[in-house]
């Protein structure tokens, strides 16, 4: 399966070029601060589903659309949401995967949103409100594997782990609780954002224990 993962900046390349023959992407994960048109535009583009999570700059809005069902049958039969409040008919045009899973391809997917709390803005928590965000996902991790035998393959985040690819000042500090997750439930991948790639020397990966920590910004390709 091939992912076509993005973050935080609208690439020229994939944008502008004619990309679809060359990427040919099964699904579009999101580790958000992108326009909503631009993802919209990809889903267009490649034709395949869209997963996402929120950054700390974006505000979706959040609408009904048609042939949402449409979207969501691209999603395996095993695919199964435990939130009793989320409502997938209000999505703009891909799926909100913060605190949720979701299957694909037989991968099981997990999301949260936003960064470090820095101004109460949108999508901003404290190491303490984070560690609880994830924290509550736990007995939906542990049903998922009475049911299909495994915990998690793919966490998509916003911001970095903390100390794995964030930065020492309180914006993009990452978050302790993503490394007592992946230490917990050892996922092949975390997948996220946030912290902006300079220069093309530097390293997009990084292993943790086993697990493939993936810098996103831009975009990036995952072949599993």
């Amino acid at each position: 399966m091939r992912i076509l993962c993005v973050s935080d900046v609208v690439d020229k390349y994939i944008y502008n070029s004619d990309s679809s023959g060359r990427i040919k992407p099964d699904l579009i994960i999101s580790c958000g601060d992108l326009p909503q048109d631009y993802l919209e535009f990809l889903m267009s583009k490649f034709n395949v589903p869209l997963l996402f999570v929120q950054g700390n700059h974006d505000d979706y809005q959040i609408n009904s659309i048609p042939n949402i069902e449409g979207t969501l049958n691209l999603i395996s039969s095993s695919r199964f949401d435990f939130s009793s409040n989320h409502d997938y008919h209000k999505t703009f045009a891909g799926i909100e995967i913060d605190r949720k899973i979701v299957h694909f391809n037989g991968y099981t997917i997990l999301g949260f949103e936003g960064c470090n709390k820095y101004n109460n803005g949108k999508h901003q928590y404290t190491q303490k409100e984070m560690s609880k965000r994830v924290k509550s996902t736990y007995w939906k991790i542990m049903l998922n594997k009475l049911r299909n035998k495994s915990y998690i393959d793919i966490v998509v985040t916003h911001a970095p782990p903390y100390g794995i690819h964030d930065k020492q000042d309180i914006v993009h500090t990452g978050f302790k609780a993503f490394l007592e997750l992946m230490d917990k439930f050892k996922p092949k991948y975390l997948l996220h954002g946030h912290t902006h790639i300079y220069d093309n020397r530097e390293n997009r990966i990084f292993d943790y224990k086993g697990t493939k920590v993936i810098n996103c910004y831009g975009y990036y390709i995952l072949d599993i």
